[in-house]
């Protein structure tokens, strides 16, 4: 069975590949251009001058441009300039620093030309209340658990992005009410004048009067006590190595300390092993390729991501743990409006036998087969396929007056019908029914983006267990 999970695992992104490179592609093909006063042939070279930008208060000139494709000095076929233009305006976009971003070609002379970037910025201090549930997602809480707002957290987040104009992120989290969460974080991207090092730092704590500590014919089940029957401290020191546009690769060590209460532990010796605390190091590598044209919800492109881990670093004898996680996501513009996404994800675990804790697979954030949220499947190894078709409804941008900060609003709509397969290889699943077996689910649904953050997905799904549910879900797919 393990070798037949390998298999699948290794040859599904190939096969995911070939079959992408059958679709027809018309990248970008739907774009509208600015008006480029050039009169274009084949053998005509335009020198861009100067590329400028307008409207970028807090954002730094160069920091936009390094991002970009073309540079001052560069030299284009009059043919692919507006094709060019359109591209930037799209990686500029991507930077999620502005709202709407428009360009300007001034001729210089008939060979040579200024382009000047118009931007909008976004409100970049996030100050937000926090408002989320204790619960994997919002079926769970509402139907499992009867919508008990006991169940919930509230607290206060704030963010600033864009910090000091370089996009440094720097903010807070305080959480209250079911579970505690305080966190610090930074991250700068660029530290050096070339621009591709940069580090983050993160530190949070984290306690609750309630945890989930078995898991029994596919269900959670909870202990609760008003005595906090765990607490979690864990500080993250990361580097990163950008050296072109689409990859970065990331190196983080990370400390962490995870402590039980003796009742819980009576109730689950296996929860961390043998032991009620324990402390070890966390190493991790991490490559990110993202060369998709909108981050957010890619019509055309590849993103990929792949974690080498290591938990115990041989100084410690608490835990030990060598995973690799790899997702591949392909897109493609079929024809017009419609658009076919392809995602894989998976994970090998070595040694198999791990505590309860470190055992999770599907169900937890976006690793579920659609149709089969209200359960979770633990394993050492896991393999999911998501296959989607969407169709754009809606595409515009709505301008109020309102809130003068977010003057402009992104708005677009898309349904789509979709089909999932997973499978989760466990050598020990007791009474586990939805291990070591293919799961299939599929529906259709609408996606309804806001701005470049905000993601709605709403679909109603089907399992091979004739069960079927509409969900709700703010993650990505």
């Amino acid at each position: 069975m393990l070798y037949k999970f390998v298999t699948y695992s290794f040859l599904l992104p190939k096969l995911i590949f070939l079959i992408l490179l059958s679709l027809p592609l018309h990248l970008f093909s739907q774009m509208k251009i600015n008006e480029v006063n050039i009169a274009p042939n084949n053998n005509t070279w335009v020198h861009i001058r100067e590329i400028s930008f307008s409207g970028n208060t807090i954002s730094k000139s160069h920091i936009v441009l390094r991002d970009m494709s073309i540079q001052p000095g560069d030299s284009i076929l009059a043919t692919d300039l507006d094709f060019e233009l359109n591209y930037n305006k799209k990686r500029i976009l991507n930077l999620q620093l502005f709202s709407t971003v428009k360009y300007k070609v001034t001729t210089i002379h008939p060979d040579t030309i200024d382009v000047e970037f118009q931007v909008t910025e976004l409100f970049y201090w996030l100050t937000k209340p926090l408002f989320s549930l204790a619960d994997r997602n919002l079926n769970v809480w509402w139907f499992e658990q009867n919508h008990r707002l006991d169940r919930t957290n509230i607290g206060l987040e704030f963010t600033r992005i864009n910090f000091r104009g370089r996009n440094e992120k720097i903010g807070a989290i305080v959480q209250g009410g079911y579970n505690k969460h305080f966190e610090l974080f930074y991250s700068n991207p660029y530290i050096d004048k070339h621009l591709k090092h940069g580090f983050g730092i993160n530190v949070l704590y984290a306690t609750g009067r309630e945890i989930n500590y078995i898991t029994d014919s596919n269900k959670l089940y909870f202990y609760r006590s008003e005595h906090y029957p765990y607490q979690r401290f864990q500080a993250k020191l990361a580097y990163t190595y950008r050296n072109a546009y689409a990859a970065i690769h990331e190196v983080n060590l990370s400390y962490h300390f995870f402590n039980i209460s003796k009742p819980l532990f009576d109730l689950s010796p296996v929860f961390l092993g043998p032991r009620r605390r324990i402390n070890y190091f966390e190493l991790n590598y991490i490559f990110k390729y993202n060369n998709t044209d909108i981050r957010l919800y890619p019509i055309n492109g590849i993103e990929m991501k792949t974690i080498l881990s290591k938990k115990g670093l041989g100084i410690d004898k608490d835990v030990n743990q060598l995973s690799l996680y790899t997702e591949s996501s392909f897109y493609r513009n079929v024809y017009n409006n419609i658009s076919a996404s392809l995602v894989f994800r998976g994970r090998v675990s070595f040694p198999q036998a791990q505590p309860y804790y470190f055992n999770r697979a599907m169900g937890f954030k976006n690793e579920y087969v659609r149709g089969y949220e209200y359960y979770v499947i633990d394993g050492s190894h896991y393999a999911l396929l998501r296959c989607n078709i969407r169709y754009k409804v809606l595409d515009f941008i709505w301008t109020q007056n309102f809130v003068k900060l977010i003057k402009h609003i992104p708005i677009k709509v898309y349904s789509k019908v979709y089909n999932d397969i997973g499978y989760v290889h466990n050598d020990n699943p007791m009474n586990s029914f939805l291990n070591n077996r293919f799961l299939n689910g599929y529906g259709a649904g609408v996606d309804i983006l806001l701005s470049y953050y905000a993601k709605l997905r709403i679909e109603y799904s089907f399992n091979h267990l004739k069960q079927n549910s509409l969900f709700l879900h703010t993650t990505k797919e």
